[in-house]
């Protein structure tokens, strides 16, 4: 909602600051946000002569907040201050009542400051001094916020109380954030002495070396000294943010948090490998209550690597102590695209060790544009069960998908839930045979959301990359199979690259393999070139049923091709409408009588300009009435050419009688895998649309009528039906549409 307070001031910045060169005017709508604060931030460093004014807080503006007079409780007569002025923008901007904008610090201001500083844990004094600045000219919310909670709240005011002038002013909003996550880490490297001066960009914290060497030998119950308290705080806020609750955060280490720490280092898998003393906090169960990774130089059972092992490197694997190993089921490496999907050969090896294999799957998931595609879920879950057969996976396995890059929550939403839903249709179908399961491969909170929704069973978590934001201040998810924490180079013969990982047990990974047939390279080369084809003709098949909303019943009946079933059946007062779909591994001959559509896409991934016509001309000069316009028309074939990205569109009428008309669209490539020159593997993906009328009455098609029709009418008819049926406006408008046509006589 619009508040007046706010509009007043984005009126004030753009009428007071709107005639300098840096300024970026402000759209005066009345909310507030981040265009808002970044307003009265640059506004701060033009009327303070800061040079570069970008609406963002550096050291130079810190190092001028700091610089300014304290600003006490002004006299209604005193001159009008700018900078008092900025004040009161602020303040209302963070829901605080400044009064007005008048440039005059008197009682209401004093009031607003004051309850600023009690709701961000500073001391309340009424007076403007550098903290008020730097809390105010931020993007941080002083009150809880939806989602947040009261516990989160008073750390946030505790770690503002006591470090703020290391950590600077971190939000007390009740919610983990980035800033609040990397603010422990700050907070102990001031407790230790590591930090002394103002910490201007938290990103840049690591709990690096210095930090290592400083902290306390340990910490443990009963140990409450002046010295320990802030370190005891520390363990406690730590402990809270990864879901366990010490009932106290005052820094006094009784035996309730010595519970909940000895609970952690088991949850964790730190304990049982001479790491950690239950329920003492030593500096590697420091580490994994402030960071994702926890201490990298501890030990594992379990690694994974993009390398094909030999039997030397199996065996000095096994003989450092790992027991499980993470491989790859496709793909390739490097600009050489060296192979790092897992071979027979390879099995042997890992079976004679004595190790266990965990199978991820991972063709891309490094960047969001891959899970943009709706078919990628179908069609990387064909691909790595169809792998994972060929090489013996057992029944039951775990797979793990990828999610291999920083995403946002509603990135999340948006892409990566259905991309998992997508997978769990397909490992839910007849198709997979050996009853694989899902597991997801990502940054904790991404694992956490796709595991609560039933989406994956187990976990193997991405938490080396400390940086991201789903790591940072999330907790490990509770069904977590595999840790990964640490990238080194093995020492074997040769030498290679492996991460390693924790083990929880929750999944023991496939140390048995099904039999299956050794195969010559060139049985093996025609076994891919054969898997690469039926993926790429059920990909096309996906790409054309998933715009018209089909994708997911094509999967609950399987594919299976020249043969007709049954997508939908929608019945009114007088006739009855089918909906099929056909399949065939060639590209079916174009009747004259069709309207056809070539499929081109051009550098940037859009239609071809000469595509876009013929979409164009197809569905122009067709009067639906009711229905829209030809826009409706294009923008369903526009979708569907844009799914398959090749081929043509061609619509048409199949046969037409007294009683019955099928309409029909064909969607078809002459040429699926362009690529390998060896293969000429053609695909038709044909809808069919077929009235029925009801035999109770003297309704009749027309068939004079659609014989003399011109082709574009006959092929605008067939899309009419598309239209009717996927968007949901009914049989019985598609009636309407054909007797007002004439190709429908009515009794």
């Amino acid at each position: 909602m619009a508040d007046s307070n706010v509009l007043k001031a984005q009126k004030y910045l753009n009428s007071m600051f709107g005639g300098h060169s840096a300024w970026v005017k402000l759209e005066e709508d009345g909310y507030t946000g981040t265009a808002v604060m970044q307003g009265i931030i640059r506004a701060f460093q033009i009327q303070n002569g800061i040079s570069d004014a970008t609406g963002t807080v550096g050291p130079l503006t810190i190092s001028k907040m700091k610089s300014l007079p304290e600003i006490v409780k002004m006299n209604p007569s005193d001159p009008v201050s700018v900078n008092v002025c900025l004040i009161q923008c602020a303040l209302f901007c963070k829901g605080y009542n400044a009064g007005g904008i008048t440039g005059i610090f008197y009682t209401t201001g004093v009031s607003a400051v004051s309850e600023m500083q009690k709701d961000a844990g500073l001391p309340v004094t009424g007076k403007i001094d550098w903290k008020v600045w730097a809390g105010l000219l931020s993007m941080n919310w002083f009150k809880t916020v939806s989602g947040g909670n009261s516990i989160t709240r008073l750390i946030q005011q505790q770690l503002n109380s006591e470090w703020s002038h290391i950590i600077g002013v971190g939000p007390c909003d009740g919610i983990v954030s980035r800033q609040t996550a990397l603010s422990l880490v700050g907070a102990l490297q001031a407790a230790e002495g590591v930090t002394t001066e103002l910490i201007t960009n938290l990103n840049s914290v690591n709990f690096g070396n210095a930090t290592t060497a400083a902290f306390p030998a340990k910490l443990k119950s009963g140990q409450n000294s002046s010295y320990y308290i802030p370190f005891n705080k520390l363990v406690q806020y730590g402990l809270y943010f990864n879901g366990y609750n010490p009932g106290r955060f005052d820094g006094i280490y009784d035996d309730a948090t010595a519970s909940e720490v000895e609970d952690f280092q088991k949850f964790y898998g730190l304990t049982g490998i001479g790491l950690v003393t239950a329920g003492e906090v030593n500096v590697s169960t420091m580490k994994s209550l402030l960071t994702s990774k926890g201490d990298t130089g501890r030990k594992a059972r379990a690694c994974d690597c993009a390398t094909v092992l030999n039997k030397q490197q199996a065996l000095d694997l096994k003989n450092a102590g790992f027991t499980h190993v993470g491989r790859y089921l496709t793909g390739s490496v490097g600009t050489a695209h060296t192979p790092k999907y897992l071979t027979l050969t390879e099995i042997g090896y890992i079976k004679e060790a004595g190790l266990s294999v965990f199978p991820i799957y991972q063709d891309g998931g490094y960047y969001l544009e891959y899970f943009q595609r709706p078919s990628q879920g179908t069609v990387d879950a064909q691909t790595a069960v169809l792998a994972a057969e060929r090489i013996g996976i057992p029944e039951n396995s775990t797979i793990y998908f990828a999610v291999d890059f920083d995403c946002y929550e509603y990135q999340i939403n948006l892409f990566i839930i259905p991309y998992f839903r997508r997978i769990n249709l397909f490992f839910n179908s007849s198709e997979n045979h050996r009853k694989y399961r899902v597991g997801i491969y990502a940054p904790r909170y991404v694992c956490t959301k796709i595991s609560q929704l039933g989406l994956a069973k187990t976990s193997f978590v991405a938490d080396m990359s400390t940086g991201f934001s789903c790591n940072l201040g999330f907790p490990i998810p509770s069904n977590w199979a595999f840790d990964q924490f640490y990238e080194y180079t093995f020492p074997s013969s040769p030498n290679f690259p492996i991460d390693k990982d924790a083990f929880s047990g929750r999944d023991e990974g496939a140390s048995s393999f099904d039999a299956v047939p050794e195969k010559t390279k060139e049985e093996l080369e025609e076994e891919n070139r054969k898997a690469l084809l039926e993926i790429a003709r059920n990909q096309y098949i996906y790409d054309v049923l998933d715009p018209l909303g089909y994708m997911d019943k094509a999967l609950e009946l399987g594919i299976s091709y020249n043969k007709e079933i049954l997508l939908d059946t929608y019945t009114t007062g007088n006739s009855i409408v089918t909906i099929t779909a056909e399949f065939s591994t060639e590209m079916k001959r174009i009747s004259d009588k069709d309207y056809n559509i070539g499929i081109s896409i051009d550098n940037s991934g859009s239609l071809t300009t000469g595509c876009q016509n013929q979409i164009i001309q197809a569905s122009s000069d067709i009067d639906l009435g009711k229905l829209g316009n030809g826009a409706d028309f294009s923008k369903v074939l526009s979708s569907i050419a844009l799914s398959v990205k090749s081929g043509n569109i061609s619509l048409g009428l199949e046969y037409v009688s007294p009683k019955q008309a099928k309409f029909s669209i064909r969607v078809s490539s002459e040429d699926l895998l362009p690529e390998d020159p060896d293969v000429e593997a053609g695909i038709t993906v044909e809808i069919g649309f077929t009235i029925t009328l009801n035999n109770d009455n003297d309704d009749r098609f027309d068939e004079a009528e659609f014989a003399e029709a011109a082709l574009k009418v006959v092929a605008g008819v067939a899309v009419v039906a598309i239209i009717c049926l996927v968007a949901s406006t009914g049989v019985g408008a598609l009636l309407e549409f054909l007797a007002g046509g004439g190709f429908l006589l009515l009794a």
